[in-house]
């Protein structure tokens, strides 16, 4: 049975307009919440003029705690809607919803994609100090995704939100076309790590060109004018492109663009679950393949990277619409399997990866308790210093006090700037080694060597379901669809 691409979006493309109409309902009334810049200026007489505002304000520390614990509640709702109560209604509530408080409320600023640039900066330059909500902005993310997938992008990041919401008439893009675009990413990724940790400086003879530190990503963001309906006009253009192309491309900002995304597409690999278009046995009907906007149905089955839980394949599979049983499921085949590597080379592939984890892991926890360290003591560093030097312009004693102090603590900071750069060096190395390793050194079932059988199960590369599918037995072609 073959249903068009574009079919299934003809009925539901009232449904779709309502959607977003309330969508864009939420983000216009969303100025009469209490948001930034709604307190009244005092009057500095009428030759004054006040500056616009470009970046929010500041947050308290209450609102901070609210932004992580709700960002938390969304990702693990959006994992029990995915996986348990399969709901593609609910998804897109919780669509709107998170578009609503993390974009148009909170003006884009609860963002994980915009937090990369942070942590790097943070790893550069122990001079800036990154606030705990932002690590628990970056990373929650991620965890989730090691857990259940890409739930993140399906229903909890405003930029996806947006542009699943105004997905009406999808075309399909070119596969060859798709998979080049999708480097892009990467690029993007680089190119934003490099500006915010060392920016660019060249000089070529007379030629020089200078560019400070910079965060690409939040200059550049498409839909920060729509989160927060101010911006100039390139970027306003821009945004108005991205949600115009949006509604004919599925996700294009997400798919080709988006740093995080790439992350997140490469531990989506390796995740604990991830998304099963039946709730029990594939049809192989490929129904869910004309529904799906993204691409990210290969081979009949969702691909484990470009797969953004969006649930629409749910609605489109007549298993999950009448959840019954099958008499009889398809017999499994048993594996042909390659020749068996030589020992050391399976144990050296096995043992790459454990060691680059393992590096990630430790540096990780040794910035973090230098960060943690630093946080706590030098406040108090600061505020000895300043009243030591107070008192030591009326007080010659304090005067030889004071200047130990001072060298105390530039020994300390340079000792921590030890640290940032060992530790930050570990593990931009390590964790591009484990990259790589899960892109293309990662052994494949069975070709693990030099580690538990429980162990090697969990680091072993899945069977490529690509080549493994075959037709479905004639049981299952007797059901009527």
């Amino acid at each position: 049975m073959q249903i068009p691409f574009n079919s299934r979006y003809r009925g539901s493309k009232a449904r779709s307009v309502w959607f977003l109409t309330v969508f864009l309902m939420l983000g216009a009334f969303s100025g009469t919440l209490p948001a930034q810049y709604q307190k009244k200026p005092p009057d500095f007489g009428e030759s004054y003029t006040l500056p616009t505002p470009v970046h929010p304000e500041p947050t308290a520390d209450y609102l901070r705690i609210l932004d992580v614990a709700l960002l938390a509640l969304a990702l693990g709702l959006a994992a029990w809607l995915i996986y348990k109560s399969r709901n593609r209604k609910g998804m897109i509530l919780l669509s709107i919803g998170c578009a609503a408080y993390f974009g148009f409320y909170r003006k884009g600023c609860i963002c994980s994609v915009g937090s990369i640039q942070n942590v790097v900066l943070s790893l550069v330059d122990p001079r800036y100090s990154i606030s705990l909500s932002i690590i628990a902005i970056f990373f929650l993310p991620l965890l989730a995704t090691l857990l259940f997938g890409r739930v993140f992008c399906g229903g909890v990041c405003p930029l996806g939100a947006i542009q699943d919401l105004v997905v009406v008439k999808p075309v399909r893009v070119p596969l060859k076309l798709d998979r080049a675009l999708r480097w892009l990413q990467y690029l993007y990724l680089g190119l934003a790590v490099w500006f915010a940790g060392w920016g660019l400086h060249l000089a070529m003879g007379s030629w020089n060109i200078s560019i400070g530190q910079r965060f690409l990503i939040c200059d550049y963001d498409p839909f920060i004018p729509l989160f927060r309906r101010t911006g100039p006009f390139y970027m306003v253009a821009i945004a108005a492109a991205f949600v115009v192309a949006g509604m004919f491309i599925g996700r294009p900002y997400c798919r080709w663009l988006c740093p995080y995304g790439g992350l997140l597409a490469l531990l989506s690999r390796v995740a604990w679950k991830n998304v099963h278009i039946t709730p029990d046995k594939e049809l192989d009907c490929g129904l869910c393949a004309d529904a799906c906007p993204h691409g990210a149905i290969i081979g009949l089955r969702a691909d484990r990277a470009l797969c953004f839980a969006c649930t629409r394949c749910y609605d489109s599979c007549p298993r999950h619409k009448r959840w019954v049983a099958l008499k009889a499921g398809p017999q499994k085949r048993p594996a042909v399997t390659a020749a068996a590597p030589a020992y050391w080379e399976g144990a050296a592939r096995t043992w790459t990866g454990i060691a680059a984890a393992a590096i990630v892991a430790v540096s990780a926890l040794w910035l973090l308790t230098t960060y943690i360290r630093a946080h706590s003591s030098i406040p108090g560093e600061k505020a000895l210093v300043e009243s030591l030097v107070e008192k030591a312009k009326t007080d010659a004693e304090v005067q030889k006090v004071l200047q130990p102090e001072l060298n105390r603590q530039h020994e300390a900071g340079v000792a921590r700037r030890k640290v940032y750069d060992r530790g930050g060096s570990a593990l931009l190395i390590s964790a591009g080694v484990l990259l790589v390793w899960l892109t293309w050194l990662r052994p494949k079932q069975g070709a693990g060597r030099g580690a538990p059988a429980a162990i090697l199960r969990y680091l072993e590369r899945p069977p490529d379901r690509k080549k493994t599918i075959s037709r479905k037995s004639s049981d299952d072609s007797a059901m009527v669809v």
